[in-house]
């Protein structure tokens, strides 16, 4: 600086700082430009991971069928008949899935009509009776101790009030009740929520009790229940979650249910809960497609809540902290795309390890290595390659193993997008179960027109059809054809030795009768007899030839 100050005397104050301001930046340009040209070519800004769309829960307009079916039951669970009561109070343990939104609609006709006081009095009512009578049978038998509360759907179908409308909703609601705890998923546990916010707290032990017979699968639905617009409800619902010892987040995700997982990390996104934002960034890697997805639709919700976990994330992942300027959803995606990037660099590794061993034609390595690829990432973008390799597991497996044939072809099925590859391979699938059926004695022929009509160049399925067009179930391998026909070409040989030393041995001349003997003009030869042939009996034996009677005295002259 003092040298170009010197140089320059007599420039201005002003100009000299333009001049130096101009020149700084020209500096480190020219320190990073490459030798050989003009300017640095910019690197192109790489495309930043998009976040997952936020699920809405949203209660579907039930169909026409399912509200059939759900009335036909309420009708019997309300009707006068005895047996049908108890009957339809068995079929409530059967309800579907599909049912949440038919009985979301009975529940709000119902709590919109009841009068409320009614339905208590019913069942406080059948309540006190059956109490009554617990109590009278353990004093008969002479025991002492509590006397436990019967379910309350059996002691309303014991106390029928057909006529009383309070009865016949207070039955129904109890009955759709044990619906929403049959079913057993986070839509049907917040419906069960909403009995004991519509009905009061003369519902609510029963509530409690469907809600602790669910499980795991209810606790999503309380802690969303944690944030309701209704105080008393949100405490209800904390003061159950402790109850089952799911209270703080590390406590809610110990499961092995990865649906339930899915479900607690959703609802966690849903309160916003800040506690629990460290655990949910946690799953936000892991090789469940189901439980990465949620985890990452959680932290979408939670927003800038999860804002300084992310980046704390992002330090421990990178060794770096993220810039100050970063937003989270910035740090969200920037994480997320790393993350990826990691997991899907051991993926690569592993398809390049399958595909060397195909080349090999090492087919179960390629198998087993192809087997890790899709656990870990399912919508693998080479799933039309995996499927011609597992196409060529299961063709070299046909005749020697065909359950591991059957499961390697379900496997390309699944895979392959090219439609006329599945029918072909959907084809031989079907072949290869007719076969099994067949080596169990079971000719099923459908399953092998089927596989014709598939690919009508199936001819292992043309084969099967005539084989069981003769009448034989199972195929006969190559080395059962040369084993059977050894067998046979082996036993003609030894009975053809057994005749050949069996005339070779001479037997012994039979012993000719009165009728057979020879005329005494051509007399026989004597043969002699072996002594081991004599007779063993003391009777007299007769010669072989017959002597002449003695002549009588005047024969000659005659």
């Amino acid at each position: 600086m003092a040298q170009l100050q010197r140089r320059l005397p007599r420039l201005p104050h002003l100009g000299l700082i333009a001049l130096l301001g101009a020149a700084a930046p020209a500096a480190p340009a020219l320190a990073t430009a490459p030798s050989g040209s003009a300017s640095a070519a910019p690197t192109p800004p790489r495309a930043l991971h998009a976040l997952p769309e936020v699920p809405k829960i949203v209660v579907l307009p039930p169909t026409a069928s399912d509200l059939e079916d759900l009335d036909g039951v309420l009708s019997r669970l309300r009707g006068a008949d005895a047996t049908a009561r108890e009957a339809a109070a068995t079929e409530v343990l059967e309800a579907k899935p599909s049912w949440v939104a038919a009985i979301d609609k009975r529940m709000n006709e119902i709590a919109d009509k009841t009068n409320r006081d009614d339905m208590r009095r019913v069942i406080e009512s059948a309540r006190n009776k059956a109490r009554t009578a617990e109590r009278e049978k353990l004093e008969a038998s002479g025991k002492r101790g509590k006397v436990e509360t019967p379910d309350y759907l059996a002691i309303l179908v014991q106390h029928p009030q057909p006529t009383s409308k309070g009865w016949t909703d207070a039955v129904a609601v109890v009955g759709m009740s044990r619906m929403l705890a049959t079913i057993g998923t986070v839509e049907s546990a917040r419906e069960l929520i909403d009995v004991h916010t519509r009905f009061g707290d003369f519902l609510r032990v029963d509530v409690q009790l469907q809600l602790s017979k669910m499980g795991d699968k209810a606790v999503a639905a309380l802690i969303e229940a944690r944030k309701h617009k209704a105080e008393k409800i949100a405490k209800w619902a904390v003061r159950h979650l402790d109850s089952m010892g799911k209270a703080i987040p590390s406590e809610a995700v110990q499961t092995e249910d990865h649906q339930v997982l899915a479900d607690v990390l959703r609802a966690y996104g849903r309160v916003r809960d800040p506690d629990a934002a460290r655990i949910v960034i946690s799953f936000a890697n892991t090789e469940r497609t189901q439980v990465r997805e949620a985890a990452r639709q959680a932290v979408t919700m939670m927003g800038d809540v999860a804002n300084w976990q992310l980046r704390d994330s992002y330090e421990d992942l990178l060794g770096k902290k993220p810039p100050r300027d970063w937003t989270w959803d910035r740090t969200a995606r920037e994480l997320f795309g790393e993350l990826d990037r990691q997991r899907l660099a051991q993926v690569y590794t592993l398809y390049d390890q399958g595909t060397r061993a195909r080349q090999e034609g090492k087919l179960d390595q390629m198998r087993q290595a192809w087997d890790q690829v899709l656990t870990r990432n399912p919508s693998f973008e080479h799933r039309d390659e995996m499927a011609q390799g597992y196409l060529a597991v299961a063709k070299s497996k046909l005749d020697d193993d065909r359950p591991s044939a059957l499961a390697a072809l379900r496997r390309a099925e699944r895979l392959t997008s090219n439609a006329d590859d599945r029918k072909r391979i959907e084809s031989l699938a079907l072949t290869l179960e007719g076969e099994e059926l067949a080596a169990k004695g079971i000719a099923d022929q459908v399953l092998f027109n089927r596989a014709i009509e598939l690919d009508p160049d199936n001819s292992r399925a043309k084969d099967a059809l005539a084989r069981l067009a003769r009448g034989e179930t199972e195929k006969k391998s190559l080395v059962g054809r040369w084993g059977g026909s050894l067998a046979i070409a082996l036993g003609a040989l030894i009975a053809i030795v057994l005749i050949a030393l069996r005339r070779g041995k001479p037997e012994p001349a039979p012993s000719p009768t009165a009728e057979e003997a020879p005329s005494p003009a051509e007399p026989e030869p004597e043969q002699p007899q072996p002594e081991s042939q004599a007779p063993a009996s003391d009777e007299p034996v007769a010669s072989e030839a017959p002597t002449a009677p003695p002549e009588k005295p005047g024969d000659a002259d005659d």
